[in-house]
Formats: structure tokens, C-alpha cells, sequence
């Protein structure tokens, strides 16, 4: 697969590289590329554009559309290397928004206008600014791939602003509302899933997907391993295991309200299984379906809501009981250290970002430990003088 190079001036230099035939003319097209630098920069950047060539992997920019580059960014980049619940929203993305309005476009021509009337129709259409923002980093994250590929020069997304977005405050139980919720799930399969993430902070998939082998009762310690996620394949919704959220297993100390629990739920479940004979899927979970498959998520959700619905005032999603305990955890004191550990945050600036806001009640405790610690300093005063 022959290739050139050709000096274009002092430090410049221009390489090219033979890359298909045109399907129109059927006549061999060439890919030019400007480098600046040494003989040797140009030599190097030869041997990138032929090995890109010999392996599929050259585009000529003047030739493939928006489309066509969403397309092959999903396939190529995105799907080997992003959670599938993730690809199927980056998918759902490019199909929806992106492939019907910048489509067409020849991605060397995209300009931040294109990308900027696109923003402001989503939103005179009535779509959440939130949505835009996704669609954003979807976009950028395409083109992003582009430019280090040097398909394209610049990632026409940098001048663009998508709409500020507020952050959202999840609202968190106070003790009532949480005594209640976990004394409505006593004796019904959501029991210890509520437990787990009211008391452990852990999330639904984790929950799901957690299994006996991971759990030490003794010690009073589980391990989080996998997550349980629900996707789908070949249009068929599927339940499959996958990486926690940081890509590591984290210890998680359970108080002895859960090993209780636990230990009494362990037994049921064997007389449970015992009971289903031969129809018992064996997987080793703690919080399965009736038969010990998986739960899926879907069904989760929908007997989690039926639960609020019966007993809480208001609206609660199972997320917010994590929610809650991570804020209780850092209104009692705790070290953000610990309670990002215990969350299996990335980072203690995550935790504090995301769950150190004001919970229920928080200023009136202050104010009393304020008043309380101001007028016993008051006291001790006036006894010494």
C-alpha cells in the first residue's frame, strides 16, 4: 500500500496514503495529511496513516458524514469500552438526536452553529436541559475520538456551551420515614435489600447481584464484587453481572441489625430451596427472585414502588435510601474518607458533592448543640468570677 512524503516548506510536511477505491468512480483515492516537524516526525506519521489503512481504521474526512462517524465511534470506541447500560444510552442518543439533525452533515464542514441550533431546538421541543447536556458529552466524546485520530483538526464541541443544568438534590428520609419503610418490608423478599442499602449504602445492582460467598457473617463483613445490570440483547431483556462502578471490590462492615438479618434470611432461603426442589436456579444470591434466578431490576423497581405506595407519605426511590445513609453517616460525623469507602466512591470530593447537603433537621440539632455549648462556656464563667 504505497504511501508519500513531500516537503512543503521549512518545518512542514505533507503525507498521503492510497485508501480505497471510490465507490462511484471506482478510481483509488488518497488521504493527505500536513505534519509539522522533522523528516522523522513525517516518517512516524506515514507509518500511523498505513497502519490505519492497513487495518481499516482510515477515514478520509472529506468523504464521511456525522452519521457515518457516530456510527463507527459506537461501534468501534464506545461499545468495547463503556458499561452496555451506558452504549445503549449513547446509542439511543446518536439515533434520536444527533443522526436526524447533524446526520447529513460532511464532519470536516460540522461547525459549533450546527451543533449550537441543534441545542436550541431540543429545548424550544420542550427536552429537559439535562437531556441536552447528555447529548453534549455524547457528541463531544465522538468528535473527541475524531481529533486524535487527526480525522478532524479541532473538536467543534469546545465552542459550544450546552445549558447550565442545576444540580439535582435528591431528597433523603428522615429516621421516621426510614423506621417505617424498613418495618414495611419486615416479611416480604424486599426486606433485606432495604437493609442493605439503608444501612450498608449499597446500590441495587450491587444488591442484586450479590452473592452468599461474598458475605462473612462471622466477622460481620461483606464484599462487593459485581453489579447486576439489565440490558438489551438482540431486542430480548437480559440480566447479566458486571464491575462495580469503580472497576474494584470494596469491604463493606455490616451493623448487627443486617448480620441478624442476614442469618435469619439465610435460613429461609435454604428452606425455600428445599421446598422448590429441582425448580431452584442455584446462583448463590442472597436477594434472588422467588425461584433464586436473578432479579431483574425492572420488577425490583416496580415491587420497591408498590411498597412506598402502601406505606411512606411520600414519593421514595430505592437510590435515596443509599442516599440517606450517606448523608447520615457524614451528619453523625463520620470521616468522608470512610464513608466514600464504605460508598465505593472514586474520590472523598464525590461523596461531600454529592450527599453533604443540608439534611432534615440538621440546623435546629446545630443550633441546640450552639446554644448548649455557649451557655455551659456562660456558666462556667460566671462560677469563676
Amino acid at each position: 500500500m504505497p504511501g508519500h512524503i513531500r516537503r512543503r516548506g521549512k518545518h512542514s510536511w505533507e503525507v498521503s496514503v492510497r485508501a480505497g477505491r471510490d465507490p462511484v468512480t471506482g478510481r483509488y483515492t488518497r488521504i493527505f495529511r500536513t505534519v509539522r516537524g522533522t523528516r522523522k516526525d513525517a516518517e512516524r506519521a506515514l507509518a500511523r496513516l498505513l497502519h490505519e489503512a492497513a487495518t481499516g481504521g482510515l477515514v478520509d474526512p472529506g468523504r464521511v458524514t456525522v452519521g457515518e462517524w457516530l456510527d463507527r465511534w459506537l461501534h468501534d470506541l464506545a461499545k468495547p469500552n463503556v458499561a452496555a447500560k451506558t452504549w445503549e444510552r449513547y446509542e439511543e442518543i446518536v439515533r434520536l438526536h444527533l443522526k436526524p439533525h447533524l446526520g447529513k452533515i460532511p464532519l470536516h464542514q460540522l461547525h459549533p452553529a450546527h451543533i449550537q441550533r441543534l441545542y436550541a431546538a431540543m429545548q424550544e421541543a420542550g427536552k429537559h436541559p439535562r437531556t441536552v447536556l447528555h447529548v453534549h458529552r455524547a457528541l463531544h466524546a465522538a468528535l473527541e475520538h475524531a481529533v486524535k485520530l487527526e480525522v478532524v483538526a479541532r473538536n467543534v464541541c469546545d465552542a459550544v456551551s450546552p445549558p447550565r443544568v442545576r444540580p439535582r438534590e435528591i431528597p433523603v428520609a428522615t429516621e421516621a420515614e426510614l423506621a417505617q419503610i424498613i418495618r414495611a418490608s419486615e416479611g416480604t423478599r424486599l426486606y433485606i435489600p432495604v437493609l442493605l442499602a439503608a444501612l450498608c449504602g449499597l446500590r441495587r445492582g450491587e444488591i442484586l447481584a450479590l452473592r452468599w460467598s461474598d458475605v462473612d457473617l462471622d466477622r460481620g463483613v461483606l464484599q462487593v464484587r459485581r453489579s447486576l445490570e439489565e440490558v438489551r440483547v438482540d431486542g430480548q431483556l437480559v440480566v447479566r453481572p458486571k464491575e462495580p462502578k469503580t472497576g474494584k471490590a470494596r469491604a463493606v462492615v455490616l451493623p448487627p441489625l443486617v448480620v441478624e438479618a442476614l442469618r435469619r434470611h439465610r435460613k429461609t432461603q435454604l428452606e425455600e430451596r428445599l421446598k422448590a426442589g429441582p425448580d431452584w436456579k442455584d446462583h448463590d444470591l442472597v436477594c434472588p427472585a422467588t425461584n433464586g434466578a436473578p432479579w431483574y431490576p425492572s420488577n425490583f423497581r416496580k415491587a420497591f414502588a408498590d411498597l412506598v405506595l402502601r406505606c411512606a407519605t411520600r414519593a421514595f426511590t430505592f437510590h435515596q435510601l443509599r442516599h440517606t445513609h450517606a448523608s447520615q453517616a457524614i451528619r453523625l460525623g463520620a470521616d468522608v474518607r470512610t464513608v466514600a469507602a464504605r460508598l465505593g466512591h472514586s474520590t472523598p470530593t464525590l461523596t461531600l458533592n454529592v450527599y453533604g447537603h443540608e439534611l432534615p433537621g440538621a440546623q435546629e440539632e446545630l443550633a441546640t448543640q450552639v446554644d448548649r455549648m455557649i451557655r455551659e462556656a456562660l456558666q462556667r464563667v460566671q462560677e469563676g468570677s
